[in-house]
């Protein structure tokens, strides 16, 4: 009878391995990378030669090892982009990979470190001087935009909110949200990208901060209306119908005003276009977990930065191409009211009418090129 009893005790006792369903995280890469070529895209949102290619980036540029666990870097880079791909919580990623949640979080951290070294050779302009071909090559915007070089405009992440919660959390909540400022080529890849700023921060303000620090280097685009029009931007006119959905297939122009609004909405929904592929392949953006803002802030640069290496290694990636014509994307639902008025204390009165003149300069110019053109046909 004693002797049953220490038995069972003893069983009792001994531990019991969770993570020892299917393949462990190394066997699952490898079968993973192997395997299906869908396979890889629908669990890591790139194809096998971009993720292969990114982690030997990754281990050349920024000196990335295995972990003397014998976690490879295939293996970290696939628990950082399951996680952020498909928008779920660490433990997802731990039954998936057959690993503790501290490994995975230790592993997806030290990815997220690494791709943020990476951005700084990624997120850059890719030709600051000259016409940009897209510009060029177009004679809807030739010359009017020729010394354009990108679209620039704002997103909001916004933190996870319980389904219970009280107006204090709210209010933290307020303060969770991050507002990134971005800057986008024409080839739809992130040439700027500025986080870190709380939700309720005003768009100007965002703007200007980005503007004082020299060290950011912040290159000069085709920006949107909530931000002040000064010396190397040019906004639409405020109080004028803006976006293409507001005139209801109406190509009917009331002045020249209402043209150049029309054509600046054409050529800018670059940035939209890239904000819709940069959310649909990164879920955990539409809805960013409590984590830390330092840590969110992170995740947002290292997201744009893979964004760009896809675009660079495998620019027929399937999330591009179904955002890559202009006429058949929908209009993004943004916050920014055109017409709101603010006041920016740090540009100059001159710099800020010197653009307003050379605004009015290419609007007027375009009006009258267009109505020549209507009047011969």
């Amino acid at each position: 009878m004693m002797m049953e009893e220490q038995q069972s005790c003893a069983q009792r006792r001994m531990p019991r391995p969770q993570h020892n369903i299917g393949l462990h995280g190394r066997e699952y890469i490898i079968a993973v990378l192997n395997g299906h070529p869908d396979n890889c895209y629908e669990m890591f949102r790139m194809e096998v030669y971009a993720f292969r290619a990114l982690c030997d980036r990754l281990r050349r540029d920024v000196a990335l090892r295995d972990s003397t666990r014998e976690v490879t870097v295939e293996e970290a880079l696939g628990m950082f982009c399951y996680t952020v791909g498909h928008g779920v919580v660490q433990r997802n990623s731990a039954n998936l990979f057959q690993h503790s949640v501290e490994t995975v979080n230790r592993h997806v951290y030290a990815i997220m470190r690494a791709l943020c070294r990476l951005a700084r050779h990624v997120i850059k302009p890719s030709q600051t001087t000259g016409v940009m071909p897209y510009i060029e090559g177009n004679p809807r915007y030739y010359p009017w935009f020729e010394k354009c070089h990108g679209a620039m405009d704002r997103v909001m992440i916004d933190a996870a909110v319980p389904s219970s919660v009280t107006n204090a959390y709210l209010n933290r909540y307020q303060r969770l949200a991050q507002n990134v400022l971005c800057v986008c080529d024409f080839n739809m890849k992130f040439t700027f990208v500025y986080a870190g700023w709380e939700g309720t921060a005003h768009d100007a303000r965002v703007f200007i901060d980005a503007l004082r620090r020299l060290e950011n280097n912040f290159p000069w685009p085709q920006d949107d209306s909530a931000f002040p029009c000064t010396e190397g931007y040019m906004p639409p006119y405020p109080r004028v119908r803006y976006h293409r959905f507001e005139r209801h297939g109406n190509r009917t122009f009331q002045g020249y005003k209402d043209l150049f609004n029309y054509l600046h909405s054409s050529i800018r929904i670059v940035i939209e276009r890239t904000f819709g592929v940069l959310k649909r392949r990164f879920q955990l953006l539409k809805n960013m977990p409590e984590y830390r803002p330092t840590r969110q802030r992170y995740i947002i640069i290292t997201c744009c930065a893979i964004h760009n290496f896809i675009r660079t290694i495998t620019p027929n990636d399937q999330t591009f191409l179904a955002f890559n014509n202009p006429d058949d994307y929908p209009k993004m639902s943004m916050d920014q009211d055109n017409n709101e008025q603010f006041h920016v204390h740090d540009m100059s009165t001159a710099s800020a009418q010197s653009m307003a003149a050379s605004r009015d300069a290419i609007a007027q110019a375009m009006w009258m090129y267009t109505s020549g053109q209507q009047g011969n046909t």
